[in-house]
């Protein structure tokens, strides 16, 4: 994804550690698992401040097996 910052994904480890390459892992592992979840369509979608209008989650499926050409025009 253009734009996109997994910094924040790097709390999801379960045992803290300094080692870069270990949180590296984890991280890719953490993003896998949620593909395998959009993947299996097993996301709910988000709701408006906890009502029953779900938001538009279209989105979602672009967010992995995309590209970006530069120059070309679609």
């Amino acid at each position: 994804m253009v734009n996109s910052n997994y910094f924040a994904m790097d709390f999801l480890y379960l045992s803290p550690t300094t080692i870069q390459a270990a949180r590296a892992g984890n991280i890719i592992h953490a993003i896998l698992l949620y593909r395998k979840k959009l993947d299996r369509q097993e996301i709910k979608p988000i709701l408006l401040m906890g009502s029953t209008v779900p938001l538009c989650s279209a989105q979602w499926e672009r967010m992995f097996n995309t590209s970006r050409i530069p120059g070309e025009e679609s």
